[in-house]
């Protein structure tokens, strides 16, 4: 079972970098989970920005994976739940799991109509942080199937 976080982002932050290598350090084995780094598309429209770095997301992938989208209208969980969601993705696919965040504008509307979503938070996020709070969620949701008390409920 792997689940890769795919993130489209063009500025370096190490302190979040760090805080995300930690979690991802300790998601080896069962949660076996991969950042991929994507460069924001150079172009003035946002509606081709769209266009072009959703098209960078589904190029990552391959027949039996499952791609989950995060946007701002997506499928709100509390963590409790999102570990249950997580759970069963990961259950009913051959290949990962691809948890996505788009760039400053996020998916098109195809994709968003294609793809399952989920709400990350009702705040808005910078990338950074948004990809710091999706990868400890996926660390907390291991924690919550496993039972080992990293989430006090």
């Amino acid at each position: 079972m792997a689940i890769v976080i795919a993130v489209i982002e063009n500025h370096k932050n190490k302190e979040i970098d760090s805080l995300c290598a930690d979690y991802l350090k300790k998601l080896t084995g069962t949660y076996a989970t991969k950042l991929e780094i994507l460069p924001a598309a150079r172009v003035t429209d946002p509606a081709q920005q769209k266009a072009k770095e959703t098209e960078t997301i589904l190029k990552l992938c391959k027949p039996g994976d499952k791609l989950v989208l995060c946007d701002e209208h997506g499928k709100t969980y509390e963590s409790i739940g999102f570990s249950k969601f997580i759970e069963n993705e990961l259950s009913n696919i051959r290949g990962k799991l691809i948890i996505a965040i788009g760039g400053a504008y996020g998916f098109t509307a195809e994709a968003l109509k294609q793809y399952p979503s989920i709400k990350l938070s009702d705040l808005t996020f910078p990338h950074h942080l948004a990809r710091l709070v999706l990868i400890e969620q996926v660390y907390r949701a291991y924690n919550i199937q496993k039972g080992t008390g990293y989430h006090h409920i």
